[in-house]
């Protein structure tokens, strides 16, 4: 049993690692802790059959409310709860599923604000594959950005809407300029990539802090593309697609999956499974 965790897929296989487990000690590292985030729980869609495996190399010690996202072979993991007190990580990790090994991305982790239920997700565009790292709630970070928002909320985290790029081939983060109507601060959302047109991606509700409630839960989409330098924003708004008048319920914690549809119109229609509901989110020219 577990949770607060991701099932990311690649080709038929779907991998489960870390979450809130039973057993998962409650402190900042143990040998014993080692030794459970170090195996990898696989399930095969074609077979409907499950495997343990037993990694290589150092799994991260983010093991709740991580970010993740796949590209090619590679799950990469971000950030995460330590699942003690309030401690969370900033380190980036990729976990080679051919290999079944961990190995650690990036060494500016120490400019980089400690967070969980942040969205991840990786994009190509100009020849370069990035993650594109965005939101989430954490420690006090130490570097402050000024196009970003940072929410002080009561228990002493700090929810923020920052967002990070990273070049998977330098192995260099960067701090993107914003553009259009950005996101709030805001956790525990889901984002999606949509893959048509290379350098998009989705995000639909989450946590955000409303008249002083910093529990409130939302029902907002925003869709944004992402260059080298520049995140730009745009919020979609009930009446702004042809719904017939419906709108997802507030909502965090979520899941969704997202599906492209080429129509007849030369259109493609990007549709989100949000819970138990078909949900489509923008209409796009080809």
């Amino acid at each position: 049993m577990r949770a607060n965790h991701k099932a990311p897929v690649i080709g038929e296989s779907l991998y489960l690692w870390a979450g809130s487990q039973v057993g998962l000690p409650a402190v900042h590292d143990s040998l014993q802790k080692r030794e459970l985030t170090s195996r990898v729980d696989v399930y095969q869609l074609s077979t409907a059959d499950w495997s343990s495996h037993l990694t290589r190399g150092t799994p991260p010690l983010g093991v709740t409310g991580y970010s993740c996202t796949t590209s090619h072979s590679n799950i990469y993991y971000f950030g995460g709860g330590c699942g003690h007190d309030d401690c969370y990580h900033n380190t980036l990790n990729v976990l080679n599923t051919i290999k079944m090994e961990w190995t650690s991305c990036s060494n500016a982790k120490q400019s980089l604000m400690k967070k969980c239920r942040a969205g991840m997700i990786s994009l190509e565009f100009n020849g370069a594959e990035y993650l594109v790292i965005i939101g989430g709630f954490g420690s006090t970070p130490t570097v402050y950005h000024p196009q970003f928002q940072y929410d002080q909320l009561s228990d002493g985290d700090v929810r923020t809407n920052e967002q990070l790029l990273y070049n998977v081939s330098t192995g260099q983060f960067t701090v993107p300029s914003v553009s259009g109507q950005c996101c709030p601060p805001t956790s525990s959302f889901i984002i999606e990539k949509i893959t048509t047109t290379g350098n998009r991606g989705v995000i639909f509700g989450g946590r955000v802090t409303v008249n002083g409630d910093e529990s409130t839960p939302t029902n907002s989409v925003y869709i944004f593309s992402v260059t080298h330098s520049i995140i730009n924003w745009e919020i979609l708004k009930p009446g702004a697609i042809p719904n017939e008048g419906l709108w997802p319920m507030e909502r965090d914690s979520h899941a969704s999956a997202i599906i492209n549809v080429r129509s007849v119109e030369s259109m493609t229609l990007v549709l989100m499974y949000i819970d138990d509901r078909l949900v489509i989110v923008s209409v796009f020219s080809r």
